[in-house]
């Protein structure tokens, strides 16, 4: 059958528009694939990758110590187990280092708006160590800017370290002895700005010293004689009057982390029983932190030196020096390592927070003991380095822990306190 002319015209147009059909997607898709394909811009590639890392991000999941840690920040446990229950408190720690876990109890009730004083308190260790106390005191008359205190103290220590006295003494000779004193003090001072402080102190010291009871050393009389240590067959009963400057600007004074402290304190002892140990004995103390990244690292120095004097025929009683060495001073060090007349003790402490509520810090001591003043110098400092952590609330560390490593080997201590 023959199409006819007309047919064969329409069909001609029908492929010619159906091939430039064909003819423009081919020319357009390789267009539009190049637009798809063209770089991106940085901007782009950053949001791209942000988009791509979101879709994997995980939410934070803390660890058993820093959930407990967190809690106990949020909850404000430690500052409630510290406000106590209608006046009544818990005390822990506080004693001699080395008396082992000590616990008790303070009784502190809010009388007068905070304008009288009263606290008691009882502790006992696991070594059978004991302290009680008693204070009253009036700190805001004529607007804060006196305040008087009366204090009372018993305490009795029956394994307290003696290792001889001066640098040279040897841990091989430790010996101990059992410390009984008691304390009646009055205190008047004047607040001359929020951070001066002047005042007096006056009291009465009575002391005693018996046979140490740890079982793993022997007793100090058996070991030094009464010709060396003659306070050993008596021991003298002393008043004592102070005087102190202090100057005090640290944020928080328990947990320090910003500000310094400039303290210096001079004491007379006079000896009323037995006419042989009067002394006299000053000490300043140096303390300067230095906060950095909003307070979240602080570095800590503090110095302390104590220099002693007697009158001709007069001695210091042993137990009434300072010593060197323990959780406050050579963390290195065992307890009362090295013990005389006068010391000179440097600490420098880093701390960081590791999370909220610890801290952690690293360490660097040194310090000498000697029975001349001017013997008191950088020269021949025994020293220590080390790490701890402070478990922490806002205003106070609630427990350290320092590890000191010295020459004579490795330390660990827990205290319920700061370091200074």
């Amino acid at each position: 059958m023959k199409t006819s002319k007309g047919a064969r015209a329409l069909n001609r147009e029908v492929y010619f528009l159906a091939a430039s059909l064909v003819l423009l997607a081919f020319a357009i898709l390789p267009i539009a694939a190049l637009a798809q394909d063209a770089p991106l811009t940085r901007q782009q590639e950053w949001q791209r990758q942000r988009e791509a890392k979101n879709a994997t991000l995980k939410p934070h999941r803390p660890g058993s110590l820093e959930a407990g840690t967190l809690y106990v920040q949020k909850e404000r446990v430690l500052e409630r187990f510290a406000e106590g229950w209608k006046g009544w408190h818990p005390k822990l720690g506080g004693l001699s280092t080395g008396s082992g876990f000590a616990g008790g109890v303070r009784y502190a009730p809010r009388i007068a708006e905070g304008r009288v004083d009263f606290q008691t308190s009882g502790a006992i260790s696991t070594r059978v160590y004991q302290f009680y106390d008693l204070k009253l005191g009036a700190p805001k008359l004529l607007d804060g800017k006196l305040f008087t205190e009366f204090y009372s103290r018993y305490r009795s220590y029956p394994q307290e370290d003696f290792f001889g006295f001066g640098p040279g003494s040897r841990k091989q000779d430790r010996t101990d002895f059992a410390l009984e004193d008691s304390l009646v003090d009055f205190t008047l001072g004047r607040n001359w700005t929020r951070w001066l402080t002047t005042g007096l102190k006056a009291g009465y010291l009575k002391t005693n010293i018996g046979h140490g009871t740890d079982p793993r050393f022997p007793s100090t009389e058996t070991v030094f004689s009464p010709t060396a240590l003659p306070e050993l067959l008596q021991q003298p009963n002393f008043y004592h009057t102070d005087a102190f400057f202090r100057i005090d600007y640290r944020d928080e004074p328990l947990n320090t982390h910003a500000g310094g402290m400039y303290q210096i304190a001079y004491a007379y002892y006079d000896d009323q029983k037995l006419d042989r140990h009067t002394f006299r004995r000053l000490d300043a103390e140096v303390q300067q932190h230095f906060p950095f990244l909003k307070k979240k690292r602080v570095i800590s120095f503090r110095a302390l030196a104590s220099l002693a004097d007697t009158s001709a025929g007069q001695s210091i009683p042993f137990y009434m020096m300072h010593e060197v060495g323990g959780a406050d001073s050579l963390r290195g060090y065992r307890e009362f390592r090295f013990r005389d007349r006068n010391l000179l003790v440097m600490n420098l402490e880093y701390r960081w927070e590791a999370f909220s509520g610890l801290d952690m810090a690293i360490f660097g001591d040194a310090g000498k003991v000697a029975s001349r003043r001017r013997d008191i110098n950088l020269k021949d400092l025994e020293s220590d380095v080390g790490f701890g952590f402070r478990f922490n609330s806002i205003k106070s560390v609630f427990l350290r822990i320092d590890i000191g490593f010295s020459q004579e080997g490795t330390r660990v201590f827990f205290k319920f306190g700061p370091a200074f």
